[in-house]
């Protein structure tokens, strides 16, 4: 197992030590699970570094950004807020598509399958 992978799964299994296993915001319940956290973290922070700062620099800084987070399988101050605002952030969409009278599961299916064919 590479270090990211390391440190995701470490960071997933803090947060969900500290928060439980569901996230509620704008009365969205978000069930929270092991493998949902580690997806989300992968795409939305590693993906993220990856994307801004190319592949060797980005997964330097998502490397580092995550040893900020966790620390000896501890979750830190930084790493709850990073993980609290992106669950707050896919509430929100969620919350917005409810408002919009769309089906989120259908929604984010269609995205998903709209990534998959790119």
């Amino acid at each position: 197992m590479t270090d990211i992978n390391k440190l995701v799964d470490q960071l997933a299994q803090a947060y969900l030590a500290t928060r439980g296993t569901e996230f509620v915001h704008l009365d969205v319940r978000l069930p929270l699970t092991l493998g949902t956290q580690i997806l989300a973290i992968h795409n939305n922070i590693v993906a993220a570094h990856l994307e801004h700062a190319g592949a060797k620099q980005g997964l330097a800084d998502a490397l580092l950004m995550l040893r900020h987070m966790v620390v000896n399988g501890t979750l830190t101050a930084l790493g709850a807020l990073v993980m609290d605002q992106m669950n707050c952030a896919f509430c929100a969409d969620v919350r917005q598509m409810l408002n919009e009278g769309k089906d989120p599961m259908a929604e984010l299916a269609s995205e998903y399958n709209g990534r998959a064919t790119q």
